[in-house]
């Protein structure tokens, strides 16, 4: 096949946080990327996410370390990308309340010193400490853990920071560029297929989300990523503000720098790539509010909304290098986490290719498991 196309050091296949954390970080180092989107920047899961920014815990098991690295990185992030590029990420530092019921307390006392331990800030709440902060939670809630360093982000507001940032040190960024093929000689990607003809490559990274399973029938490799529908709302004026991001009933409630308070999210994993809102998923949403913040519902419903996370056959990412392939990388599957661990997950699959040492933080996620 002929390429008139010139081989950038790095194409990046997928324009969310992922690609485009991975797009700015290496680019920082000086080398030249492109990157491709199949819509626009930021338009599928980081689009939807709800951008919390919260301190892992030890149920965060293999992504542990990989979370703490990201966690403590991202003020430092947000202050660089906002100055370098001029945009804001709608970064807002409200802490987060995990909020629990009697008989919590003895997992939360075991969160509060694995956090402490690593550094991050923590205050164990009790019951009148807690519904002092948080006047809206439901009466039952009987304790609670304060991260005060806790936050949130517009997280497609950040992917297209880091877009423009890369753009501006000289990396190109090409959205409603989909690509459909992958070319193989001896080992190695030589060129991507896009509608507009074949494109060369150096390095390959496929961080397509839940799309990313598409492009490994070119490379003969199973990457078993999977769409994972949540739905979510938004809620303005309610009677009861709240002040920081709240964790309680399998959900999430987030005061967002616009003022509105993001509500999320179902976990559909048979919606395959279905991102319609259901009635039924507007009614998990308003029952979780009414189990969490209940005078909430008598706010006003802004918008609601869906997107498709990315998840695994086992629930873990996938970061790595392909075990049979010398220069194709895969960083996807991340799920819930994407908005977290981003900042790391770039900053491993980055070293990768520039040093050819995989860092140990992502063994756990090795791509050769599924080989």
């Amino acid at each position: 096949m002929e390429h008139e196309h010139r081989s950038p050091d790095v194409t990046i296949i997928g324009g969310g946080i992922i690609g485009c954390m991975l797009a700015y970080r290496l680019a920082s180092q000086g080398l030249s990327v492109e990157l491709l989107e199949r819509r626009e920047i930021a338009r599928e899961a980081s689009w939807a996410s709800a951008g919390i920014i919260s301190p892992p815990s030890p149920q965060y098991g293999t992504r542990a370390e990989l979370a703490l690295r990201s966690f403590k990185q991202y003020p430092a992030l947000i202050q660089e990308l906002e100055e370098r590029v001029g945009i804001s990420v709608g970064y807002v530092t409200t802490g987060e309340i995990e909020a629990g019921e009697a008989g919590d307390e003895a997992g939360f006392e075991h969160v509060s010193e694995w956090r402490q331990s690593n550094g991050i800030d923590v205050e164990r709440l009790d019951a009148t400490m807690l519904h002092e902060r948080e006047p809206a939670l439901h009466e039952r809630f009987a304790c609670g853990l304060y991260s005060p360093d806790a936050g949130s982000v517009i997280l497609s507001q950040v992917a297209v920071a880091l877009a423009r940032g890369a753009t501006l040190m000289g990396s190109t960024v090409h959205d409603f560029t989909p690509v459909t093929g992958i070319e193989v000689v001896g080992g190695r990607a030589v060129s991507v297929d896009t509608l507009s003809g074949w494109r060369s490559t150096g390095a390959v990274v496929i961080a397509a989300g839940a799309w990313s399973e598409s492009l490994g029938a070119a490379l003969d490799f199973h990457i078993p990523t999977v769409p994972v529908r949540g739905q979510m709302m938004a809620i303005t004026d309610p009677p009861v503000p709240l002040h920081a991001v709240i964790a309680a009933a399998g959900g999430y409630l987030v005061p967002r720098a616009d003022g509105s308070v993001a509500v999320g999210a179902t976990e559909e994993h048979d919606s395959n790539f279905d991102t319609r809102v259901t009635p039924a998923g507007v009614a998990w949403l308003t029952d979780l509010v009414e189990r969490v913040a209940p005078s909430l519902n008598r706010g006003r419903l802004q918008s609601t909304w869906a997107g498709l996370r990315p998840g695994t056959s086992d629930g873990e990412p996938i970061i790595g290098r392909l075990p049979h392939l010398d220069n194709v990388w895969v960083a996807a599957g991340h799920f819930r986490s994407g908005a977290l661990l981003a900042p790391a997950t770039a900053d491993a699959v980055a070293s990768h290719i520039t040093s050819g040492t995989a860092d140990p933080v992502v063994a756990a996620f090795d791509p050769a498991r599924f080989a």
